[in-house]
């Protein structure tokens, strides 16, 4: 137990000898990146895709050959021989066609043919009208099964395969009976097709199942190319190469061209056998990787956003574009009788020229195409008149409501219709606004006829009240207080009548100068505490200890502040807090006055600063004030160069004040 306590100690300590292993930064762990990041991870999948994509092309067409050859229904001797009997006719044809014209050696060419094919032996029987002849030739090679036995007809002296009926009309016929190697030892196009014919033979079932493997590999590796993309070991986010500079459509050009290239002079110098096999084998595999090279160009592109933009398809589109916008606006921007002049003359223009030039037949044509542009143009612009018409009309009814639908409409019957319409809606709003500042006047005298009664009356009551009594009675003196009292009340309406008119005017005196925001609504925060503390409220400051400086009229401003700290003692709910702000956004001062409201506020924040509005919407009340500080508080702060804006969310009030800084 001890001993391992110090081997422990020992290996704590350790380190501490080494001052400089101590002293050493520890390194930061490097951010693992996914495996769509790894080049040889890419480089992996990218030859899988080409290998599974050959594989599955090569069985797609082993298996559709298998199809088409009845690989499935008849035996390998029947399918050889059915493959075997185009070549071995074509080579017959040349061999009869030599014995037949005997000129320059043509039995030595015809050995010759027959040597240099798997061939075993040949024997040709011409007919009696043609020449009573029999040739054969045997090779040293064994003969194999396979068999053929037909006929030759002779058409203007040159032999070619017919069927029986078809030999009727020739010079004469041939009879030919060939017998091909057994095991094909030279490598010619028999030996090539019974390769290939055993290989697609054993191959019928399995095929299919290679087919789907390849499939299934091939989507896969292809997936995560297009996945990986763009991405490198570096950054986590696509990143441009300099292959996706180039022009997309370009880059698929010269990736045709090049395979172009590589395979028309491979595909002309070679011919058959082993060799042309492995060489078109190897033109697919560079087709693919083109092919694939592109498919990965293109998913680049589409993560950065950009593959249509980069072709140069897009950039003519975009000019052809562009000419024909801005033809169209020079048509729009030419008067309407210009542009009737040019239409006009241009088919005057054209009339004269068919009338000149054209004959009876070019003329109908012409008048024919004219007639079926023209015609349905006039019945559009008919149609589109008669919409306007309708519009006009029902303006002139009254129905300012009802637009012009501009569904079809172009050029200036467009603006035409809209036109129309912004008469509609400019007719509606002035309507509206008509009502509604008759509504508001009708309100207002209301409003002041109730606030300048109530005092008023109290006044003459109580005068009479006073008048009643004797001289000394202890009542005067109370009927004199309230007397007071009214009439204070009725000045302070007064007052703020003629402010209200004068700052809505403009006629009020305003004195801009620098003026600190902090110590204003610091010493508004000490004058209301008191105040808020009777309202049952609790005042929340949130003013920065910087200095905010506007230009403003101090003694307005601080109206403004009085008017809106006095309107939340009145009409906060008791028990809330009342918070007053100070904060600089975009180059402003942005002061803000929210409480919570102690009536429900059914009244948009638009109406509540009109004058003479309460949020009771009760002027019975015990609540004093008669709506005008709100209006006060706005239109002392425009004169400021200053915004007021009112926000009501429930029972949420919120006053913001917004002044340029300096």
């Amino acid at each position: 137990m001890g001993s391992k306590f110090f081997k422990e100690l020992a290996v704590v300590d350790e380190p501490a000898s080494n001052p400089e292993a101590s002293a050493a930064p520890m390194e930061t762990p490097k951010k693992k990146l996914p495996l769509t990041h790894s080049l040889p991870a890419k480089v992996t999948a990218f030859i899988f895709t080409i290998i599974a994509a050959f594989l599955a092309l090569g069985s797609a067409v082993l298996g559709y050959f298998a199809y088409q050859s009845n690989f499935y229904t008849t035996t390998r001797e029947e399918i050889r021989k059915n493959n075997f009997e185009g070549q071995v006719i074509n080579d017959a044809t040349d061999v009869v066609n030599e014995l037949y014209h005997d000129s320059e050696g043509g039995a030595d060419i015809a050995r010759d043919i027959i040597d240099s094919r798997n061939i075993s032996y040949i024997t040709v029987v011409f007919s009696e009208d043609v020449v009573n002849k029999t040739w054969s030739y045997k090779t040293d090679r064994e003969a194999g099964p396979d068999t053929f036995s037909f006929y030759l007809y002779n058409f203007d002296d040159h032999f070619m395969r017919r069927s029986a009926e078809g030999g009727v009309g020739s010079k004469g016929n041939a009879k030919v009976n060939v017998a091909l190697t057994k095991d094909f030892p030279l490598n010619d196009r028999y030996a090539l097709k019974n390769a290939t014919l055993n290989f697609v033979y054993s191959m019928r079932y399995i095929t299919y199942v290679v087919a789907f493997v390849s499939v299934i590999i091939g989507l896969s590796c292809f997936i995560f190319l297009m996945c990986a993309s763009g991405r490198h070991q570096t950054s986590d986010k696509p990143e441009a190469s300099f292959g996706t500079k180039i022009p997309f459509d370009l880059l698929v050009a010269l990736a045709g061209f090049a395979f172009c290239i590589i395979y028309v002079p491979v595909f002309h110098m070679l011919g058959d056998g082993l060799i042309s096999v492995v060489a078109g084998a190897g033109e697919m595999v560079i087709a693919l990787a083109i092919f694939l090279g592109l498919c990965m160009s293109f998913a680049t592109r589409t993560k950065l956003g950009s593959w249509w933009k980069n072709t140069i398809t897009y950039m003519i589109l975009h000019f052809i574009w562009k000419c024909v916008k801005g033809c169209f606006k020079l048509i729009t921007k030419i008067p309407l009788v210009w542009k009737t002049m040019v239409i006009s003359c241009g088919i005057f223009f054209f009339d004269l020229l068919f009338v000149g030039l054209a004959d009876d037949a070019e003329k109908m044509i012409y008048i024919f195409i004219r007639s079926i542009i023209l015609i349905p143009v006039i019945i559009y612009i008919a149609v589109m008149l008669r919409n306007l018409l309708k519009g006009s009309q029902a303006l002139a009814e009254g129905h300012l409501e009802q637009q012009v639908s501009t569904s079809g409409m172009i050029l200036d019957l467009k603006d035409a219709a809209n036109n129309l319409n912004s008469i509609g809606k400019g007719m509606s709003l002035a309507v509206e606004e008509r009502t509604k500042s008759d509504r508001m006047k009708t309100e207002l005298i209301t409003n002041v006829s109730h606030d300048i009664k109530t005092p008023l009356t109290s006044i003459i009551n109580y005068s009479d009240l006073i008048s009643k009594e004797p001289a000394d009675s202890e009542k005067i003196k109370e009927y004199s207080e309230v007397l007071h009292r009214q009439s204070e009340k009725l000045k302070r309406l007064i007052d703020d009548l003629v402010e209200t008119s004068k700052a809505t005017t403009g006629n009020i005196e305003i004195s801009l100068a620098p003026c600190s925001v902090n110590e204003m609504l610091t010493q508004a925060e000490g004058e209301y505490e008191q105040k808020m503390e009777t309202a049952g409220l609790t005042l929340v400051s949130n003013v920065p200890e910087k200095t905010v400086t506007i230009m403003a009229d101090g003694r307005r401003l601080w109206r403004v502040f009085d008017n809106l700290l006095n309107n939340a003692c009145k009409y906060a709910l008791s028990g809330t807090r009342v918070y007053m702000s100070l904060e600089e956004k975009g180059g402003e001062a942005v002061i803000t006055f929210k409480n919570t409201s102690r009536e429900a506020l059914n009244i948009s924040s638009d109406e509540l600063m009109e004058r003479f509005v309460r949020g009771d919407k009760s002027r019975n009340s015990g609540t004093e004030g008669n709506g005008l500080g709100l209006a006060i508080a706005r239109s002392l702060t425009e004169l400021q160069n200053g915004k007021m804006n009112l926000f009501i969310d429930g029972d949420l009030f919120k006053a913001e004040l917004r002044f340029p800084l300096i």
